[in-house]
């Protein structure tokens, strides 16, 4: 998977490999990072009904690189906070667009 992750006029590219199952019975979409910086990196988006609405979440799980010594900070300090947020909540509003444009 790749994405980029604007700054102003300019996009960062960032890239991953994931493998990804369906858990039907909890309405999961479970990933788990297999390569790239997020190695190690376990996801769930669950998406539930909320009355007349649908309600998402995604939880990311992850202790950061296996960089000695600046592993843990890179990732609460940037990787986190600046890309794993920034793209994932791109991610749902994007999704939502589409969802609520073809409920129209």
């Amino acid at each position: 998977m790749a994405a980029w992750r604007p700054f102003g006029l300019f996009k960062y590219p960032t890239w991953w490999v994931s493998e990804m199952w369906v858990d039907q019975p909890n309405h999961q979409v479970r990933y788990h990072h297999i390569d790239g910086i997020t190695r190690g990196m376990s996801v769930v988006w669950s998406v539930e009904a909320s009355g007349s609405e649908t309600r998402a979440s995604i939880v990311h799980e992850w202790r950061g690189p296996a960089w000695p010594l600046i592993g843990r900070p890179a990732a609460e300090w940037v990787i986190g906070p600046v890309f794993i947020h920034g793209i994932a909540s791109r991610t749902l509003e994007g999704i939502a667009r589409y969802v609520e444009h073809r409920a129209i």
